[in-house]
């Protein structure tokens, strides 16, 4: 074997990060589960009330950030090892059109926006132009 392989197998810095690769890889599979429980329980609450529940969709949002951050973890991109090594991912959720908002009407808006591209009603059409 040559040395620099024999260095390798001898490091104990890659069998700890193999060790914490194993580790992060039980909390993706558990990740993974619950980013379904959560996908699943999303679609009915829209289904039933139009909406979704906005801190589930901040918690969904925050466990994909921190799956990714397992997935370049374990990819060898980033030495960062994920929570609870480094904070948790605390972004703000993306799915502001399911959010409700008694104030924007999307039916009204789209009405609005008919009825200012229709012609006047002051001309009847028979006037001629003016050059």
């Amino acid at each position: 074997m040559e040395e620099k392989t024999r260095e390798n197998l001898a490091s104990k810095d890659i069998w700890i990060r193999g060790l914490y690769m194993v580790l992060f890889a039980v909390a993706y599979s558990i990740s993974r589960i619950i980013i379904s429980f959560i996908a699943i329980f999303q679609f009915v609450a829209a289904l039933f009330t139009g909406g979704v529940n906005e801190p589930l969709l901040q918690f969904g949002k925050n466990l994909s950030i921190y799956i990714l951050e397992i997935l370049e973890f374990q990819t060898f991109n980033t030495e960062l090892r994920p929570f609870p090594y480094s904070p948790w991912p605390d972004k703000a959720p993306g799915g502001e059109a399911w959010l409700e908002d008694p104030d924007d009407d999307p039916d009204m808006d789209v009405q609005a926006a008919a009825e200012s591209d229709s012609p006047d009603d002051e001309t009847d059409g028979d006037s001629p132009d003016k050059d």
